[in-house]
């Protein structure tokens, strides 16, 4: 199985989006035998959910992203664990143990709806 985190230096990165590089790790059962970083160049919303694909990425753990890529993802059977944040080494303990749904991983205005893979997150709402 292959986890993909994205990642800005340490943390997970915050916008999905528009970030430009994912931590694979290839599991065996709860180790770790293979860990590399691979470079997102795509710009599309397709291309990159065919990239991460092609990569055969099995889980992505990531910040905030939008429904269009989202759902681009989880189409092509990519589990999606979104509007998550923390350090990469805290975050991938906490997927291991099952515990990301937990509030301490949500983003701020995310508020957890069963599982940290199904957040609800104020996306683009405007309130004045």
């Amino acid at each position: 199985m292959k986890v993909a985190l994205s990642v800005w230096k340490e943390d997970i990165s915050t916008v999905f989006d528009s970030a430009d590089q994912l931590l694979v790790l290839e599991l065996d059962g709860a180790d770790c035998r293979k860990q590399t970083v691979i470079r997102l160049n795509a710009a599309d919303v397709l291309g990159r959910a065919n990239q991460i694909k092609e990569k055969q990425i099995d889980v992505l753990i990531c910040g905030a992203i939008s429904r269009s890529l989202e759902n681009a993802l989880t189409s092509q059977g990519i589990r999606v664990y979104a509007f998550v944040r923390g350090s990469v080494e805290e975050v991938y303990a906490a997927y291991k143990k099952g515990e990301l749904d937990q509030a301490i991983y949500a983003l701020p205005g995310c508020q957890r709806r069963g599982n940290a893979g199904n957040r609800r997150c104020n996306r683009g709402k405007r309130r004045f």
